[in-house]
């Protein structure tokens, strides 16, 4: 009987870089050479964005919208 190997650990290799348009690009780049890059905004803003109804600090908005998942 053939033993079948687990994965062992997901690693992400994370840098930053700011673009020619003044943007900062967060990348993630996995163990298998794929690439992913975001683009990084205001925490309130994208709280807003994301469903956060209330006016408040920007940990208690993300708070509100973290339970909603």
């Amino acid at each position: 009987m053939a033993t079948k190997l687990k994965r062992r650990g997901f690693n992400l290799d994370v840098k930053s870089f700011v673009g020619n348009d003044g943007r900062n690009y967060i990348v993630f780049r996995s163990t298998r050479g794929s690439y992913h890059a975001f683009v990084e905004v205001e925490a309130k803003q994208a709280a807003r964005e994301c469903g956060a109804a209330a006016e408040k600090n920007t940990r208690e908005m993300w708070k509100t919208v973290w339970r909603k998942t």
